[in-house]
């Protein structure tokens, strides 16, 4: 990526002996709320070959690194940003200027869309998206659940939990796009990405694994999925997504999938459980509360689409 200079500013790729200063900035290091093993685990994985700098764009003058942004291009055609940061009394144009290069990055990697999420270890970067064209969409809960704290009868013997064999199937992607319709989560989402680009993300997330994905059948009716991630470094099960029929909602349903999830959980042996929720989404926040889950962090979600798209999806 060739370099261009305003002002004396060089924009481009971060180089080898600027990645620790660049994750810094781009990570939020600044603040009291910086952490450092993060930027230590992430130079040890791109060592290691699991990640890539190669979205990892810098603002220098002279030799120093005043500014950075990390772009990172992930499997369903998305992009996550994360930054700008910038050292103190550096102009909001020099975010400017390296949110364009991120745009410029992903549009050639091939996104449709990046995101941001923004949190308390980098406050002052989502006014520095917003002012580059990043729409500021929610608020997303991190939650997680101790197994040793919580626990759950199965869910109710009628129901069925079929493991997806091939998430890939015209049918099992069919039943995933029919759970979006009138979705509370994300629901500004709808037209921006193609369902079959959203699984790839969630197979990319469960390790490129169907093991724990499943579709919800009761007799001869399918009334939905739950797609699960074990983490076995972490220890823990991820719920990364899980969706019902429109006439299957409000059922209680949603509360025998949470039952499935932590059996499946305790077999595995996993300490915990965590998943995100859209804020705004107050039936499924009081659901999980009522199954003890508890907030972890939260991040305020920004988007700027980047190709549009005629299938609605979440």
């Amino acid at each position: 990526m060739e370099s261009e200079h305003l002002d004396n500013l060089e924009i481009g790729t971060a180089s080898p002996s600027h990645y620790g200063a660049a994750l810094w900035l781009a990570t939020g290091g600044r603040t009291r709320h910086a952490n450092r093993g993060r930027v230590t685990a992430l130079l040890a994985a791109e060592k290691q070959g699991r990640v890539s700098f190669e979205g990892l764009l810098t603002a220098t003058r002279g030799n120093r690194v005043v500014a950075a942004l990390w772009c990172l291009q992930q499997p369903g055609r998305i992009a996550t940003v994360w930054g700008p940061g910038l050292l103190p009394n550096e102009p909001d144009t020099t975010a400017q200027a390296l949110v364009e290069r991120s745009v410029q990055f992903a549009r050639q990697a091939g996104s449709h869309l990046i995101q941001s999420l923004v949190g308390l270890e980098n406050p002052a970067a989502g006014n520095l998206l917003a002012q580059s064209g990043f729409r500021s969409i929610t608020q997303l809960s991190h939650l997680q659940a101790n197994i040793d704290e919580i626990s759950a009868e199965a869910p109710r013997p009628e129901l069925r939990f079929v493991r997806c064999e091939d998430y890939r199937a015209e049918a099992f992607r069919d039943l995933v796009t029919a759970t979006y319709q009138d979705s509370l989560d994300c629901p500004e989402l709808d037209s921006i990405r193609q369902t079959s680009d959203v699984l790839d993300g969630y197979y990319a997330t469960s390790s490129q694994s169907t093991q724990n994905w499943y579709t919800i059948h009761s007799d001869e009716e399918t009334l939905g999925m739950v797609i699960l991630a074990h983490h076995e470094v972490t220890n823990q099960v991820e719920l990364i997504y899980f969706g019902l029929l429109p006439k299957y909602r409000r059922l209680g349903l949603g509360a025998e999938i949470l039952r499935f999830t932590i059996n499946v959980a305790a077999f595995l042996g996993c300490e915990s459980i965590l998943t995100g929720v859209d804020q705004r989404n107050s039936p499924a926040v009081a659901l999980y509360r009522r199954f003890g889950f508890q907030q972890a962090e939260a991040k305020e979600l920004f988007l700027l689409p980047l190709k549009s798209s005629s299938i609605a999806v979440a």
